[in-house]
């Protein structure tokens, strides 16, 4: 009798340090990774070509475009306007030369320019300070992701709002970005504040996703 009690106190003592130790391992993986209230997720942005959509120039324009140029296609140079904005036919008052060098190198051998029209003519923005300026005073989420890319190494993470969310605050607007890394693959989490006038600063909020994957590029 005795020895059928000890037993069966031992199997409960098993089956109790077996939910215990569950438990432990489930909160120990569990991130804690939060985004505070009021902040909107960020939708459908999967490269810079998104944000520069978004874009409101600082300055009038009669017309601008975003120009993505491919090079080494058997075809030759293929030029694409991605956006156009403003009076598209000014622009044939004008003799437009796409630049030979721009913004970003991508798939394909390629990049991006800017080309605008205001009142002095064509102008070409072809650089990260010439976008800048380009932009101005920060008016939307889209023009402060589009300048933290370029200023962080941050992005926007379009699966998970702890990744890819934003906030319209009273000097501007709060963000949250990820930064991506390749070797383990994890998401970092980072709260982002910036001013109207592209000012910002930014913390880690912890790493919220991770694998034991490796990306090798």
């Amino acid at each position: 009798m005795i020895r059928s009690i000890c037993l069966f106190c031992s199997n409960r003592i098993k089956k109790i340090m077996f939910y215990f130790l569950l438990l432990l391992f489930i909160s120990c993986n569990k991130s804690t990774v939060e985004v505070e209230k009021g902040f909107n997720k960020i939708e459908n942005i999967v490269s810079r070509d998104e944000l520069i959509k978004g874009i409101v120039p600082n300055e009038k324009m009669l017309y601008w475009e975003y120009v993505r140029v491919r090079l080494g296609l058997k075809k030759g140079v293929e030029i694409r306007v991605k956006h156009c904005f403003g009076d598209s036919l000014i622009k044939k008052k004008y003799n437009i030369v796409y630049p030979k060098k721009g913004l970003i190198r991508g798939e394909f051998i390629s990049y991006t320019f800017i080309s605008y029209i205001d009142d002095e003519g064509v102008k070409y923005v072809t650089t990260e300070k010439e976008l800048i300026d380009f932009v101005g005073k920060i008016d939307n989420a889209e023009e402060a992701a589009l300048i933290m890319s370029y200023k962080s190494d941050l992005w926007i993470d379009n699966n998970d709002i702890r990744g890819g969310a934003y906030k319209k605050v009273k000097d501007g607007f709060e963000l949250y970005m990820m930064k991506y890394y390749n070797c383990p693959v994890k998401k970092e989490s980072f709260k982002v504040e910036i001013d109207t006038n592209g000012n910002f600063k930014y913390k880690s909020n912890g790493v919220y996703y991770k694998s034991k994957d490796c990306i090798m590029t």
